[in-house]
């Protein structure tokens, strides 16, 4: 019994050294990941709008999404959630002092909340996740080694990121990428954004950003093409998904009947996960809408910890969820 211990110990020391050495020339690989290359966000399957058609059914094709001025080293870190370990390319703290400054700190932003849409994943393997507003990551990247991931971001440098990530994470036949923002309408936008919080972009309709929607100072970026939820169903893969929607506010045109309806009458989405504290901040007939929209498909509003929303909805938490059914425990 001894000499099986002992020996035991010699086998688990040099696998132990082996472990923390790959480990160490992966994150120093990550560190030092140049910009991705043409060649990975094909292969990573990054679409654009083609808005040569006005009808329902957009054309979609692949689209280069690096524009000739991007140039920036891309700084990647390895994280880790719910048993897995993935890639994550982040922005420095000066130009992103919130998610990116999370993950920097070694924290990993909303975990409670990723942490349940994984569990759902695994338990339902029917569903696919719907990722709009996917800044860098932090809900597609571990998604997409449960499931299918539709991920949806307008910001140029956010998307080159999350491009990257999929390629050296090693996910790319999981998922597509779409650069393009999603709207109530089919046109053009510029776009604003936060100096210091790269999640923080939002459509415009002037030439030159003046101020966030919580007026602050902010950026002006590269114009925009927006389309309609429903354009996205020919890059489904499942009749039935999970939505996180993180838009800056737009919530209230991303969900009308007009734009969204065939969506969710083609596909069963038991479950929306929405921010909401900027939505609440638009008219009331404008609020009403949005929820109407949900209403009458038969969803109720809950907190994030599974209590439905009685009080009226000024006063609900940062996320709401949407569910049609009581049933399901996020």
């Amino acid at each position: 019994m001894t000499r099986s211990i002992v020996r035991s110990k010699h086998c688990i020391i040099p696998l132990a050294i082996t472990f923390i050495v790959v480990l160490c020339i992966y994150m120093a690989i990550l560190t030092n990941s140049p910009v991705a290359t043409s060649a990975e966000l094909d292969t990573a399957r990054v679409y654009g709008t083609a808005l040569t058609s006005v009808s329902p059914n957009v054309i979609i094709r692949p689209e280069d999404v690096r524009p000739a001025s991007f140039n920036e080293t891309l700084k990647c870190t390895v994280n880790f959630l719910m048993n897995m370990t993935f890639p994550i390319c982040h922005y420095t703290y000066e130009t992103d002092d919130s998610i990116s400054g999370y993950l920097l700190a070694g924290i990993y932003y909303e975990e409670y909340a990723v942490s349940r849409f994984l569990r759902l994943l695994r338990l339902d393997r029917r569903l696919q996740l719907i990722d709009i507003g996917a800044n860098v990551g932090v809900y597609t990247l571990p998604a997409a080694r449960v499931t299918q991931v539709l991920a949806v971001e307008p910001n140029w440098r956010s998307m080159y990121r999350l491009a990257k990530g999929v390629y050296i994470g090693q996910v790319r036949p999981n998922v597509t990428l779409i650069h393009n923002a999603v709207s109530n309408v089919r046109a053009t936008f510029n776009m604003g954004v936060h100096p210091t919080n790269q999640g923080n972009a939002f459509l415009i309709n002037t030439t030159k950003c003046k101020a966030t929607p919580t007026n602050l100072s902010c950026n002006t970026l590269s114009p925009i093409r927006t389309i309609l939820l429903n354009d996205l169903l020919p890059l489904m893969r499942s009749k039935a998904a999970l939505l996180k929607v993180d838009v800056e506010g737009h919530e209230v045109n991303v969900f009308t009947d007009s734009s969204a309806g065939q969506f969710f009458d083609q596909i069963d989405i038991p479950l929306v996960f929405m921010e909401w504290n900027l939505c609440k901040r638009h008219s009331a007939d404008v609020v009403q809408r949005l929820l109407n929209f949900f209403y009458s498909r038969k969803y109720a509003a809950f907190n994030a910890y599974n209590s439905k929303l009685d009080e009226h909805y000024y006063c609900w938490p940062e996320n709401v969820v949407f569910k049609k059914s009581t049933d399901i425990q996020f």
